[in-house]
């Protein structure tokens, strides 16, 4: 069948991407540069140099300025930060001892071409060397895909949290032969014995 044709050419093209190499994004600060005082080079002419956060998104740019006399001017715009291929988890704020949990991952090509490759999951200690991918029953890791251009689609991953689990790290990368992205963060894990609200009559 024809869509059985087109899945087997898209496990053929993955089956070459090699996600151990992928360098995760771990830098997602909110705020990518503040500084109140800057002077001009010459007449009307500002630079300024920073590292933008690793954060795939939408930046809002600010910038205020005035003379010794007052005189101000104000300038707003917009900037994108973004990758052919963009891999974005969706984690939970926590996660619970005997939780069964679905982690989704959004896998985005905004290229002009279509993209095939591999997208994977995977689970660490906070140190980030163990492995915990078994004990969260982690067990089918990657997942192939195949974007059309400016297509998006989202992967889940089916984790069952065993009890006295410590943090965790987690890992989502993805990539083709070409091009690859990935994020990593931190997960608490809370035990199912602490009470998360309290009610106190005043």
């Amino acid at each position: 069948p024809e869509g059985m044709s087109e899945a087997n050419g898209a496990a053929g093209q993955a089956s070459g991407v090699n996600l151990g190499k992928v360098a995760p994004r771990k830098n997602l600060n909110e705020l990518a540069f503040f500084f109140p005082h800057v002077v001009a080079k010459s007449v009307g002419v500002f630079e300024i140099e920073f590292t933008m956060p690793e954060a795939l998104t939408t930046w809002r740019f600010m910038a205020f300025a005035h003379d010794t006399e007052l005189r101000s001017g104000f300038l707003e715009n917009k900037v994108n930060t973004s990758k052919d291929i963009m891999v974005q988890p969706n984690p939970p704020r926590f996660l619970r001892e005997g939780d069964i949990i679905e982690f989704t991952v959004k896998v985005s090509n905004s290229s002009t071409e279509k993209q095939s490759g591999k997208v994977a999951l995977q689970l660490f200690d906070v140190s980030g060397t163990r492995s915990v991918d078994d004990a969260f029953a982690n067990l089918n890791r990657e997942k192939v895909f195949e974007l059309g251009a400016g297509e998006s689609k989202s992967f889940a991953w089916r984790l069952q949290v065993p009890d006295g689990s410590a943090p965790v790290l987690y890992k989502a990368v993805g990539g083709t032969e070409k091009t690859s992205d990935g994020e990593e963060g931190i997960l608490p894990v809370l035990s199912k014995r602490i009470l998360v609200t309290e009610s106190i009559p005043l």
